[in-house]
């Protein structure tokens, strides 16, 4: 009976250990993006599938969410509706709009809910590392 591969385990090659925190500082706090649409002119691009023409149109947001902040003497209050929609159709109508980006700070959703998510959920990593960098919360004055 042959014995159990776990050569897969073993490391391709020998890295420092500050090789590794190196890579993975950099990778850590690369900052998304997106690329482009794959065409020649982004700008006709925009204007074939967002334009007022008669093409159907790909992708279009509709607006309606309302979401307000006021800062009262003895805090602040935030509010938001919790209705999710598509044109006509209801999705939900319990959607949390509020996010927690950390204990101090508060985001709230309106438009694409993916994007909202993302770009909240980088804010708190932005926010976090900051917070071990300087051994102090951000500022958001």
């Amino acid at each position: 009976m042959k014995g159990l591969d776990l050569s897969f385990l073993e490391p391709k090659t020998l890295r420092s250990e500050e090789t590794i925190e190196a890579e993975a500082h950099e990778q850590f706090l690369s900052h998304p993006s997106f690329s482009l649409a794959q065409t020649a002119n982004p700008a006709d691009y925009l204007n074939e599938a967002y334009g007022a023409s008669e093409v159907a149109r790909k992708l279009e947001f509709n607006k309606g969410t309302t979401t307000l902040a006021f800062i009262y003497d003895r805090g602040i209050v935030v509010a938001v509706d919790s209705r999710a929609t598509q044109g006509g159709f209801i999705a939900s109508q319990s959607v949390k709009k509020v996010i927690e980006i950390n204990p101090y700070l508060l985001g709230t959703m309106a438009g694409g809910a993916a994007d909202c998510k993302f770009w909240e959920r980088d804010l708190g990593r932005i926010c976090r590392l900051y917070e071990l960098r300087n051994k102090e919360r951000i500022s958001v004055s």
